[in-house]
């Protein structure tokens, strides 16, 4: 698994960074105990010197403090109680951990329509085609799929492989509920890799560029929406 009994646990509220909000409370735990189907026991937070008695069924994202560096991993409350003097809370592991830096913003995982173009230097700066074509549409797209999003970029997969720092506009559209948003924004290439298990496939993280602050709520927005949604469904409600 990667994590083990007495590593440290940050623990911020899926909510607060989803709206990206600026004084996110982080509250500090240790893990006690490994359990199985991917549970953990781990001790009743403390905030400011408090023992807070988090709220079964919210989610929050998890950082791990390993030996093998920080590893990340969304959690879900599904059990409090207490042992002798200790308060305890279980909580089940939401997917797999991974490896990470500190991040600004929370990744949705999704699977999205889109497309995607390398555009030049000129193209980037003026933000207008090299071509004279009457709409962006009659320009040539590749097809991608849109795996996961944040506020500040995205992971694709598509056919072609791209050069790190390559510039391209990444075309998408976000729908949920009554809220249809419609993006075409500039991206750097971070990392282009081949797939190992998906022969012709290449993996692709970017970095937004030139986004709107009322581009980047939207997807927060959009985020949100669809979290909301979830958990509404995973109690029942839906």
């Amino acid at each position: 698994m990667g994590i083990s009994i007495g590593n440290k646990i940050e623990l911020v509220k899926l909510d607060d960074i989803i709206r990206n909000e600026q004084n996110k409370k982080v509250y500090v735990s240790k893990i006690y105990d490994v359990l199985p189907g991917n549970k953990l026991q781990i001790a009743m937070p403390i905030y400011e010197g408090k023992i807070v008695p988090l709220t079964i069924s919210d989610k929050y994202s998890a950082c791990f403090y390993t030996n093998k560096g920080l590893l990340q991993c969304n959690i879900i409350i599904i059990a409090r109680y207490k042992e002798g003097n200790m308060f305890f809370l279980e909580v089940l592991l939401l997917g797999q951990l991974e490896k990470v830096q500190r991040r600004q913003f929370y990744r949705y995982v999704c699977k999205l329509n889109a497309k995607i173009r390398v555009v030049s230097d000129e193209e980037y700066e003026t933000g207008k085609p090299d071509v004279d074509v009457i709409s962006e549409d009659d320009l040539e797209w590749n097809d991608a799929k849109l795996m996961d999003i944040s506020g500040g970029g995205a992971k694709i997969i598509q056919k072609y492989f791209l050069e790190k720092n390559e510039v391209v506009k990444l075309k998408f559209v976000l729908s949920v509920e009554e809220y249809v948003f419609r993006f075409s924004l500039f991206a750097r290439v971070l990392s282009s890799a081949n797939m190992q298990n998906h022969a012709g496939l290449v993996e692709q993280r970017l970095e937004f560029l030139k986004i709107t602050k009322d581009e980047r709520d939207n997807i927060i927005k959009y985020i949100f929406e669809c979290e909301r949604l979830n958990r509404a469904k995973e109690m029942g409600m839906m």
